[in-house]
């Protein structure tokens, strides 16, 4: 069983919602009301830290178990 802890620094994040294109476990989306990402299913992530690696503003980070 995974257990990352991720966290979004809502002050960084810019909203282009790449998290939400390279999550290949859906555990981000866009939250209508900020514009921004959100984690809604942390229990799927796999650990891939593709979100991670991609984010150009740094905005996201995952600490693996």
């Amino acid at each position: 069983m995974f257990m990352a802890k991720i966290t979004v620094d809502l002050d960084k994040c810019n909203g282009d919602g790449i998290y939400v294109d390279v999550c290949p476990s859906g555990v981000y989306e866009l939250d209508s009301e900020t514009g921004k990402s959100k984690v809604v299913n942390p229990d799927e992530c796999i650990e891939c830290l593709a979100c991670q690696d991609q984010c150009p503003e740094g905005a996201i980070t995952v600490e693996v178990d």
